[in-house]
């Protein structure tokens, strides 16, 4: 007879591609995932991966497996949404997905409020940039960076996210402050990649022309905060995470350089959750109570 757990340790490695990537997601050894392979495979009878270099690839029958797993994943998750969605208790854990932009140190402090108000559950914080699969109960509720298209997903936008130009004091106290937006071309630029400009808003994302040069990139918006706080020259920072910190300088007062809105996502079924609604309508009191700092109003 199959195990559910082993075809859930089965279909991680069939998304993941290998027993490595497989071990990170599930929070388990190689060695035990590896374990867990060769039992399936004797109780199947058959080979369901091939092992390559370069990592596992389906036999026949493993693309076989995977579709009916995925279907039995799916009808669990179902059933967890249904059960937990009729849970009345203020007992348990809440599981938040977040950005690290939010998660770090905002959202940490703001919640301590929330377990004052509500010491019987327990704030699970996910800080992670990949986008947590809510309908697979990987988290609760999530704070995204843009809408989601789910029919199966309820949401509300909150605030918006504004990100200013900044530099460390001691950066302008050697270069010099810019005076004008042309006046920004003379000076070292900290940029994003690309992907992440693809969640901000349009509205605000304005162009000064070719700068001096790029000192700093990278696609990860804590790197291009801590490039910013080191001195490597100009960049777009949160408001928000810059608003208590006195090394570093806002140019051009109001000035936004970017904004993205911030959704609060949930299940439709897990709002029937008592400690999940209340965590829901928490954040979602907590966020329009900060909307001015978010939006970087001075």
């Amino acid at each position: 007879m199959l195990d559910w757990d082993d075809l859930k340790y089965f279909l991680a490695m069939a998304e993941q591609g290998s027993l490595s990537a497989a071990a990170r997601k599930l929070n388990v050894s190689q060695p035990t995932l590896s374990r867990r392979l060769t039992a399936l495979e004797e109780n199947v009878g058959a080979e369901i991966f091939s092992r390559t270099r370069t990592g596992l690839e389906m036999t026949a029958l493993g693309e076989q497996m995977m579709n009916h797993a995925r279907h039995m994943q799916d009808d669990v998750h179902a059933i967890e949404r249904l059960i937990t969605g009729h849970d009345s208790s203020l007992q348990g854990s809440v599981i938040i997905s977040c950005t690290e932009a939010i998660g770090s140190l905002w959202l940490v402090e703001k919640l301590l409020g929330f377990r004052k108000q509500y010491p019987g559950i327990t704030v699970d914080v996910k800080v992670d940039n990949a986008v947590s699969d809510l309908l697979r109960r990987e988290a609760d509720i999530a704070l995204r960076m843009f809408r989601p298209v789910q029919n199966d997903l309820i949401c509300k936008r909150t605030v918006s996210m504004a990100y200013g130009y900044y530099a460390h004091k001691d950066y302008l106290a050697e270069h010099g402050t810019p005076k004008s937006m042309a006046d920004m071309k003379k000076f070292d630029f900290i940029l994003p990649h690309d992907e992440i400009l693809a969640y901000t808003s349009t509205e605000h994302r304005k162009s000064i022309g070719a700068p001096k040069g790029a000192a700093f990139r990278s696609n990860n918006l804590i790197a291009l905060a801590a490039a910013v706080k080191a001195g490597y020259g100009i960049g777009a920072y949160s408001c928000l995470a810059a608003a208590n910190d006195p090394d570093l300088v806002r140019l051009f007062d109001d000035y936004v350089v970017f904004s993205s809105d911030i959704w609060l996502v949930s299940h439709t079924e897990l709002r029937r959750s008592a400690r999940i609604r209340a965590m829901y309508d928490y954040l979602g009191d907590i966020l329009q109570d900060n909307a001015a700092a978010f939006a970087g109003a001075t």
